[in-house]
């Protein structure tokens, strides 16, 4: 933390920084940023300008151009896996695109590293801008029975496992693959991921109550399910009733979430955010 704050304090007393849609926007001839939020900056007016980024340990960097397709300016600027001098060039043609991944999706190109810097070769002719975000690590699968993608946004990563598990076990699964049970945030999240792999058979989400009967949280955030999609009739209030945990999709539940007992045999999804 410390040395983030010291980055970003550099940024800040040599840098102009103002917000945009895209996130902050950061202008000069190079420097140093730690990147958290979505960080956005101007072609130079000049070549041989260097900027260096870094992020959480955990994390990738993820570069894309503002309205435009990188692709069809890489001849200005060389975008390098690490900081250091002989790291390598990373080009758009040659990321590996998952199979499920959306195809509206901008252009992108990922380190493997939680540091890139951006090297320009020479002065763009037209206004040229370039994103860097914080993401996560994508995998292709999970092993067998698996699929991944980024399904959602640029710089998360869903993966379904269509091996049949008890909730409990879907947790752990998710955990040692270094993710997390879904939680769905809203209805476009859900209808994303339901879109993806459908809902002809039961997926597990994180969505319990058994800390507190009635009292639906998403286990995998700690949070209060804001959002529901719940079947007619559920989650069921009669006393006595053990079913304390959400699955969707099925026959019993179609595109709806329905409570069942924690030991039913179900698929699930897994989700990394940055």
């Amino acid at each position: 933390m410390a040395k983030a704050f010291a980055l970003f304090i550099f940024v800040v007393a040599t840098l102009v920084n103002q917000n945009s849609a895209n996130g902050v926007k950061i202008q000069g001839c190079g420097g140093r940023v730690f990147v958290d939020e979505a960080v956005v900056i101007d072609a130079p007016l000049r070549a041989d300008c260097v900027w260096e980024f870094e992020t959480q340990e955990d994390r990738i960097l993820v570069v894309t151009a503002v309205n435009g397709n990188l692709n069809e300016v890489e001849e200005y600027f060389s975008i390098h896996d690490g900081i250091d001098s002989a790291s390598p060039i990373l080009l758009v043609q040659n990321q590996k695109i998952h199979e499920v991944s959306r195809k509206d999706l901008p252009q992108s190109v990922y380190t493997t590293v939680p540091e890139a810097s951006i090297r320009f070769k020479k002065t763009p002719t037209s206004n040229l801008e370039l994103k860097i975000q914080k993401a996560v690590s994508c995998p292709f699968n999970l092993g067998l029975d698996s699929q991944c993608g980024r399904i959602v946004d640029a710089s998360s990563c869903y993966c379904a496992t269509f091996t049949n598990r008890v909730q409990a076990d879907q947790t752990m699964y998710c955990v040692d693959n270094n993710m997390k049970l879904i939680s769905f945030e809203n209805a476009t999240e859900e209808q994303i991921v339901q879109s993806t792999w459908g809902t002809q058979v039961e997926y597990w989400t994180s969505l319990t109550d058994t800390r507190r009967d009635g009292a639906w949280i998403w286990e995998s955030t700690m949070t209060f399910a804001v959002y529901t999609n719940w079947y007619p009739g559920k989650p069921s209030t009669a006393a006595g009733n053990n079913d304390d945990c959400m699955v969707y999709g099925g026959t019993r539940f179609l595109t709806f979430w329905g409570d069942t007992t924690c030991g039913t045999m179900a698929h699930a999804i897994c989700e990394a955010q940055p």
